[in-house]
């Protein structure tokens, strides 16, 4: 039996840049010096910043230039889903099967993804860290966005990954790593992450 699982885009968090080696007091201070960093905007080097900015249809991140100029601008940061997560059915543990993500990037050369990993709690069980993963045909063969509630998408249009039937014993989280590459007025969308199970 398979049970599919998704989380809208638009329920994405963003990593704090520095937040995986914090530990105690100094390095909270440090991750949260910059109060402009509330948690849909950070501040990349190089006078780079990201917007998050939740839509309808899609969590939107745009890359900008943080200074008085209005330059191309470069940087990676992370962004994390939860998926709800069975774990046993019917007194049988279920398996993790395969990750999918739908996106849309406006510039596939200058914003994309970087690397997709899957955690099961805090054992990652899936890693992709290749710089081609992204494609600028992963939306689900839905451009931007519709409201005919009867288009279908096209499910061969989605991003992914195999799990390789790894057993679940807590809670799935997908992060992605997202890469601006000379972005200016670009968007990257991502519109839903989701994760098959076999049971």
């Amino acid at each position: 039996m398979l049970y599919a699982s998704w989380v809208h885009g638009n329920s994405v968090q963003l990593q704090r840049p520095g937040s995986a080696s914090v530990t105690g007091k100094n390095g909270v201070i440090s991750v949260f010096k910059d109060r402009r960093q509330d948690g849909d905007i950070l501040y990349l080097d190089h006078c780079a910043g990201v917007a998050c900015l939740r839509i309808g249809w899609a969590a939107r991140f745009v890359v900008f230039d943080t200074g008085k100029k209005d330059k191309e601008k470069n940087g990676t940061f992370w962004v994390h889903y939860a998926i709800p997560t069975p774990v046993i059915i019917s007194n049988v543990r279920v398996k993790a099967e395969t990750v999918l993500i739908n996106y849309e990037s406006s510039n596939i050369s200058a914003l994309s993804i970087r690397a997709v990993h899957v955690w099961d709690g805090n054992k990652r069980i899936f890693a992709d860290n290749s710089p081609t993963i992204s494609a600028d045909d992963f939306n689900g063969g839905i451009s931007n966005y519709t409201t005919n509630a009867t288009v279908t998408p096209n499910l061969s249009r989605l991003w992914r990954g195999s799990l390789g039937n790894r057993e679940v014993f807590f809670g799935i989280g997908v992060s992605i790593k997202i890469r601006a590459q000379g972005a200016k007025n670009d968007k990257f969308d991502i519109r839903s992450v989701g994760v098959d199970f076999q049971v």
